[in-house]
């Protein structure tokens, strides 16, 4: 048996540029952060008594033969990508967070899969080929238009500016931050739940078309940017939060007009009651539609910013710095 554990993502600034739609002819850069909220995925081989092949527990429980009468299309086509047509396979999976939330659910699930399934073959990998192989996973065997920065931070884990090269290539460096701007973001860093779940892919389909459009070239540049703005924050001994939230909101601004559907009047209601309560600046996570929105607060509004909002499902977070990881094997214990 095999279990693996992943973390969802934040995504700060940059998110779009990541489209190799976009990278591919543009610069695009990323600053994400791994956080200690996890999805578990648990592998094991089936004994030979059983009458199928296959016994797969997502949002519900599946039991086939075949691999092609698996509903999950993360299942299905890892197990065809990693050659697992002759074995009897159980697969479970386990989340802290709701899917469908704007926290890289999908890509923690394939990123951890991936690694359950290919510890339970025995194969050698890193970080980066586990990623590469995510990122093939969703964008060539299922055919997802998604970006590429979550399963580079799903997999690594920390605080991370990613670099999106012309040959789909891609450079990972950790942001290295002081104690006190630690402190800072597990401190004032406030994630609140729309109570929306949205399907992302028509979002990400559509956002995928708008980046090849040089009439969103304007606003995805300055998104660019605004990740060497934030690197620069990172950089001191200090956070500038008023700085920070302002950027933050700056870039959510920008991103609302690339595609339809990515904000909605809920999310907008939202966002004012948290600025009106004392947050410098706010984001929505994720593709759009719905999920969780990202509040800055600085010290001396956290106490209205709590009692505003102790109805709602807000959370806040430690950075994970592990990535993905093997937290069991059967062949070790």
């Amino acid at each position: 048996m095999i279990i693996t554990r992943t973390p969802f993502r934040i995504s700060l600034f940059g998110g779009g540029t990541d489209y190799p739609e976009w990278f591919s002819k543009n610069k695009g850069q990323v600053i994400s952060l791994a956080i200690n909220k996890y999805c578990h995925v648990t592998a094991r081989y089936l004994p030979p008594y059983f009458k199928y092949n296959y016994r797969i527990r997502f949002f519900d429980e599946q039991k086939v033969k075949i691999i092609k009468s698996i509903r999950n299309p993360v299942v299905r086509e890892s197990l065809n990508y990693l050659k697992f047509q002759n074995d009897k396979i159980e697969l479970v999976h386990h989340a802290d967070l709701p899917g469908m939330s704007g926290l890289g659910g999908s890509s923690a699930f394939a990123v951890g899969l991936l690694n359950a399934l290919n510890n339970l073959k025995l194969k050698k990998f890193d970080k980066k080929s586990l990623a590469k192989q995510a990122i093939h996973l969703e964008r060539n065997l299922i055919k997802e238009k998604v970006g590429y920065q979550d399963q580079i931070i799903c997999s690594y884990g920390g605080l991370r500016l990613t670099e999106f090269l012309k040959n789909k290539e891609f450079k990972s460096k950790v942001l290295n931050i002081n104690n006190q701007i630690t402190h800072q973001i597990e401190n004032n860093f406030f994630i609140v739940y729309t109570g929306l779940q949205r399907f992302s892919k028509n979002i990400t389909n559509n956002l995928s078309k708008k980046t090849i459009s040089s009439k969103n070239d304007i606003h995805l540049g300055e998104i660019y940017k605004s990740t060497l703005e934030a690197s620069k924050l990172f950089q001191s001994k200090n956070l500038d939060l008023k700085l920070f939230g302002e950027l933050m909101s700056s870039q959510w601004d920008r991103k609302k007009k690339l595609a339809e559907g990515i904000t909605n009047k809920s999310i907008e209601e939202l966002y004012d009651l948290g600025i009106s309560s004392g947050s410098y600046g706010a984001k929505l996570l994720g593709a759009g539609g719905g999920g969780f929105l990202l509040f800055v607060v600085p010290d001396e509004k956290i106490t209205k910013f709590k009692k505003i909002f102790s109805k709602k499902k807000y959370l806040q977070f430690k950075i994970d710095k592990e990535g993905t990881k093997l937290l069991y094997d059967w062949r070790i214990n």
